[in-house]
């Protein structure tokens, strides 16, 4: 990845331009550190429903409750983030998902990919701005042993399938992202990237907040995530007690009584 941003325009451009940015030490790590105590237990319950995993052999995608101790507003309402995104997507961009992609010791790269399919099936390498931003942050440090996330920068505008098939057969380069806890990463999610198997003793969750424009709805962003479909996504009550701010964003997260 290139520079770090240091503002809001420089952010913006990179998302524009390279695919992603990336804010060092930005979440507070008190928070990202909730997140990772509370996730084993989540975890474990992915396991034994999908023993083998569900994103490849030992890889997890798992939905993330809007919920203590994986809710924190300093995730959800911080200021530099939304105003990137917002300058992006618009004004009235909505949070589509939380979850987390997690692998374990075992695990193999994955096939590379983007995150939603094309706008246009009839024109799919029609180049427009972005539909979808995806807003990372790891629960703890992302490095080469654990299975960093590789990005493909600069390819999100690029013919896709002949894109893919380059990376795929290391034609085109593919950037390891080693990161620390706190930093945070804000993505186009059409640029190709694919996780990397984790070598160490230690499962890597590394999560993800889905934003949307107003209009844009992806159908595999909006349901449950197979692996903890029976988790509540977010309690009504727990909703009515966030600020204006977060609710509005949360607007479209089903909600269930409680």
């Amino acid at each position: 990845m290139g520079a770090v941003c240091m503002d809001i325009e420089q952010c913006v451009k990179q998302v524009l331009v390279d695919g992603c940015c990336l804010l060092k030490d930005h979440f507070p790590r008190q928070a990202v550190e909730a997140c990772r105590q509370g996730f084993l237990p989540l975890l474990e319950q992915a396991v034994g429903r999908v023993p083998e995993g569900n994103r490849g052999h030992n890889r997890w995608a798992i939905g993330l409750p809007f919920a203590p101790p994986f809710y924190h507003s300093a995730f959800f309402v911080d200021e530099a983030v939304n105003e990137v995104c917002r300058r992006i997507l618009g004004d009235d961009m909505h949070i589509a998902c939380y979850a987390a992609d997690t692998p374990i010791k075992g695990s193999q790269d994955q096939q590379v990919h983007a995150d939603i399919p094309p706008a246009f099936p009839e024109d799919p390498d029609l180049r427009h701005p972005p539909m979808t931003l995806s807003v990372r942050f790891t629960f703890g440090e992302m490095t080469m042993e654990n299975g960093p996330f590789e990005v493909a920068l600069g390819t999100q505008h690029l013919p896709r399938a002949e894109t893919l098939a380059k990376l795929e057969a290391g034609d085109l380069p593919l950037k390891p992202l080693l990161l620390d806890a706190g930093d945070v990463i804000i993505s186009d999610a059409r640029t190709p990237h694919r996780g990397t198997p984790n070598r160490s003793d230690e499962p890597r969750p590394f999560a993800v907040i889905c934003y949307n424009r107003s209009y844009y709805f992806a159908e595999h962003l909006e349901r449950p995530l197979e692996a903890n479909e029976s988790t509540p996504r977010l309690l009504e009550t727990f909703y009515q007690s966030l600020s204006e701010e977060e609710q509005r964003l949360l607007r479209r997260v089903r909600r269930t009584p409680g």
